[in-house]
């Protein structure tokens, strides 16, 4: 499972989040997104699902949907991202005693435990989703 985990207090939070199922390993099917869900419901859902197949071929990628209402916006958040990764890789590419150092090594992995004891039911899927829609059509707004 793949989740992207903003700042506790990001605005991030707030946005409809989707769940990207796709293979993982020797298995060969078409991908698919669903939602758009509440984040709570978004990770218990891939992990109901990721953690509980037995077979191990199925990645759950986690990840919030943001509003952007143009090609200039999506151009924006681009370009801050582009702009993120190479400070990160900056930083991933400090030394010690002159021997660069991978921070990011994938070795150091472990299998987390499901966050949440079962997926949420159909009708709390049903309402978050409502929920969602209600913000993105900001049909609560005065």
């Amino acid at each position: 499972m793949i989740i992207y985990e903003p700042e506790e207090d990001s605005d991030v939070n707030e946005f409809p989040w989707t769940v990207t199922f796709e293979p993982s390993g020797g298995d060969d099917w078409d991908s698919f997104i669903c939602g758009p869900y509440e984040r709570d419901h978004a990770v218990a859902l891939a992990e109901a699902v990721a953690l509980d197949d037995a077979e191990g071929g199925v990645l759950a990628i986690v990840k919030p949907m943001l509003p952007a209402l143009s090609a200039e916006d999506v151009s924006a958040t681009i370009e801050e991202l582009r702009e993120a990764a190479l400070e990160e890789e900056a930083e991933a590419e400090e030394t010690v005693n002159g021997t660069p150092v991978d921070f990011d090594d994938d070795e150091d992995l472990e299998e987390e435990e499901a966050e949440f004891a079962e997926p949420p039911s159909p009708e709390e899927i049903r309402e978050g989703m409502a929920r969602q829609y209600r913000r993105l059509l900001d049909l609560d707004a005065e």
